[in-house]
């Protein structure tokens, strides 16, 4: 048989137990003594079963009153830790955010908004997934991840796209290679000069812009993450590209950027998340931080 039982007589019930009182369990509910004893009397009713034998000083607990203070205690306890811990997740004071970001922009613009996010948050746990660019969308509809940070990448998925920047690219090349010498470089200088396409596929983006005017570069490598085109430029194989919040990087490794022109090429770098979620705060707190690290990043130069 259901019991209707309320959390209102349960904590009337033990507040008399651990006073021992009416009147002390009372002021401490801030109840008055009469409404106190509606709630113990109505919680007995609903058991079946005396909870206190009542004597001139003293209030004691029945045999059916020390059953149930354990339960009655442990509900009370579990409830407020419940509601303190949704307290905790609405206020950002703790909580778990898993995000997706490509390795370049892990390493570089989001290595950095994660650091401004613990400074602002530190009870919220980040777990980080390096993903490559084409797995970004696959990465959140599966649940794998709240978030997922990265360039505009085509899919007939249905996902919330959430523009944070427009970004261009520049060229990398060694400080000793020709092209460091000049202030900007066009995509026509580029003509003979070995070029290592920074991740798969990158080279599709580019056809749109290029293909009409015919400056596609062939590439003489192409890589799966741009660190390793850095390393290959570094050793002297030839030049790439990166966008602006990659330039830490890129000098990271004693290389020179300089502004690709003539056309310039910018790409649009995204928020993903799942359509018809709301975010929790802690993806939307991560989100605001996002955008002022990416209004505050570095010049590529």
């Amino acid at each position: 048989m259901s019991r209707n039982l309320t959390l209102r007589q349960l904590r009337a019930f033990a507040a008399v137990a651990e006073q021992g009182s009416f009147t002390a369990a009372a002021a401490r509910l801030h109840l008055t003594q009469s409404a106190l004893s509606v709630l113990v009397r109505e919680l007995e009713r609903e058991l079946g079963a005396r909870l206190f034998d009542r004597h001139t000083r003293r209030v004691l607990l029945t045999e059916a009153g020390r059953e149930l203070l354990p339960y009655a205690t442990r509900v009370l306890a579990d409830l407020e830790q419940a509601a303190s811990s949704v307290a905790g997740l609405s206020d950002k004071s703790r909580g778990w955010l898993r995000l997706a970001m490509p390795q370049l922009m892990a390493s570089t613009l989001g290595a950095r908004a994660i650091a401004a996010f613990h400074r602002q948050h530190p009870g919220i746990a980040i777990e980080l997934h390096d993903t490559p660019p084409d797995q970004l969308v696959a990465q959140v509809l599966s649940g794998d991840v709240e978030l997922a940070i990265g360039v505009e990448v085509p899919s007939s998925a249905h996902i919330q796209r959430t523009l944070l920047l427009r970004d261009r690219h520049w060229v990398v090349c060694p400080s000793t290679h020709a092209l460091a010498a000049r202030a900007q470089v066009r995509w026509k200088d580029l003509a003979g000069v070995p070029f290592i396409a920074p991740t798969r596929g990158f080279l599709r983006w580019l056809e749109p812009l290029l293909v009409p005017r015919g400056l596609l570069p062939a590439p003489a490598h192409t890589v799966g993450y741009a660190s390793t085109a850095l390393g290959l430029v570094a050793a002297g194989l030839g030049v790439t590209m990166v966008p602006t919040y990659g330039g830490p990087l890129a000098r990271a490794w004693g290389l020179v950027l300089r502004p690709l022109v003539a056309p310039v090429f910018e790409r649009d770098v995204q928020i993903y998340s799942a359509p018809g979620r709301s975010l929790t705060p802690a993806a939307q707190a991560f989100c605001e931080v996002m955008v002022q690290q990416a209004a505050a990043g570095p010049r590529a130069v």
